[in-house]
This record gives structure tokens, C-alpha cells and sequence, in this order.
């Protein structure tokens, strides 16, 4: 099983989620976090189990309900790493060049 490491910003994406679901639906937003919980546990357990981000191939792409979870995988370090959430309505491709590291 690979350890699991969020990037600030996507601490900041999950609290952002949380707390727009909250102000609509507390019961929405428990489920929400009840559903990533369990999703970041399985990418845990099977890292590769998800497709390759089309527009760049360091991410893997995951979705969760309404939502895209962008990852990578260190495999020297056995290391989840959690990029970014967005709600799939989102200009995503627009977010995620923001994101590109360099090569």
C-alpha cells in the first residue's frame, strides 16, 4: 500500500468542496468525504487502477461522483500524491496547465 500525501492546494480544493456542500447540504458533504476517503484508500491499495491524464502524462485522473481527482504516483517512494479536485463542470484543462511541473 502506498502512503498518501495532498498538496496544499488540494487541501485547499477539499476544504473549498466541503464547505460549498455544507452550505447547501450537510448531509451532501458528509457524503462527499466519506466518498473521498474511501477513493484516495483504493488508488492507495492500486495506484495505477485509473487512466493517465490525457493532456499530461505525470497525472492520473480519478472521478469521484462530480468531481476530478488528479494524482501522481512515486514509485521510488511508494508516494500517493494528490494534486487537485475539481468539479468536473470546471474549465479543467485551463486549472490543471497551472499545474504542470516543470520538466
Amino acid at each position: 500500500m502506498y502512503s498518501v500525501a495532498h498538496l496544499p492546494k488540494a487541501i485547499d480544493d477539499i476544504f473549498d468542496i466541503e464547505e460549498y456542500l455544507y452550505s447547501h447540504s450537510p448531509t451532501a458533504a458528509d457524503r462527499f468525504t466519506e466518498m473521498l476517503d474511501e477513493c484516495v484508500g483504493d488508488i492507495a491499495e492500486h495506484p495505477y487502477m485509473w487512466p493517465i491524464y490525457e493532456k499530461d502524462s505525470f497525472f492520473r485522473r480519478m472521478i469521484i461522483g462530480d468531481y476530478v481527482l488528479f494524482y501522481s504516483v512515486d514509485e521510488k517512494r511508494k508516494l500517493l500524491v494528490i494534486h487537485r479536485i475539481f468539479h468536473h463542470l470546471r474549465n479543467i484543462d485551463f486549472e490543471m496547465q497551472k499545474d504542470v511541473p516543470a520538466k
